[in-house]
């Protein structure tokens, strides 16, 4: 636990920079919908580094903390974060509480209890750093946030690279990629459903394909 520690004060301080740095970035003038991929990017590589963390508690920590810090910010400090959220958004979007806040269920199932690390990062990732490319390229396509084929296209390059690494077998991987992609496009900015977060859809859903499936193939068991 104590051996964590420097790691995890890095992955804390990664993540404020990057919050800051969308912060700089919206002030400049840069739309929203492209400010907040920073802090998209910033939360994929805190996932990334969890994974080197030995106490499987001190991501489900972190992620409480974070989950509570934007939370506070959004509410009685808005600008604080509105490079990610707050005053740079509606305030009936909640994506940036959403962001640490998901990833609290999918650390406490994936990781703490069914001992899959990289399947509760690999889940993660889908929505920091896949759902963050498909928004960057929509914007250089379309010069606007809006749905559209190549954006999918590159979140599922994305997300099946990152299975690739993570998943075994790969097929599964892909299969929650291809899920991932289809719950962005439902569930994300312009999406066919406007009441629901992509940012809570995407890891929840494409971790609910992922162990499905390990149960089904008789590759996963309660508790490891």
């Amino acid at each position: 636990m104590i051996d964590d520690l420097p790691l995890v004060v890095l992955v804390s301080c990664e993540v404020l920079v990057g919050l800051w740095l969308s912060n700089i970035v919206y002030d400049k003038g840069v739309p929203h919908y492209i400010s907040r991929k920073i802090g998209h990017a910033a939360g994929g590589v805190a996932f990334l580094l969890l994974l080197a963390v030995k106490w499987p508690w001190w991501p489900l920590i972190l992620a409480v903390g974070f989950t509570l810090l934007l939370s506070g910010a959004r509410l009685f400090r808005p600008a604080t974060f509105r490079g990610v959220g707050g005053t740079g958004r509606s305030e009936q979007v909640m994506a940036e509480v959403w962001f640490p806040l998901v990833a609290i269920p999918v650390f406490a199932v994936g990781w703490i209890w069914l001992k899959q690390p990289a399947v509760a990062v690999t889940c993660l990732l889908f929505m920091a750093w896949g759902d963050g490319v498909t928004g960057l390229v929509r914007s250089q396509v379309y010069n606007r946030p809006v749905k559209g084929l190549w954006g999918s296209l590159a979140m599922l390059v994305v997300c099946l690279v990152i299975a690739w690494v993570f998943i075994h077998p790969f097929w599964i991987g892909a299969v929650a990629s291809v899920v991932a992609v289809a719950t962005e496009w439902i569930f994300g900015d312009c999406g066919v459903v406007k009441w629901a977060d992509d940012n809570w859809a995407i890891p929840l859903t494409s971790l609910a394909a992922v162990l499905g499936l390990m149960a089904l193939t008789g590759k996963l068991a309660p508790g490891g």
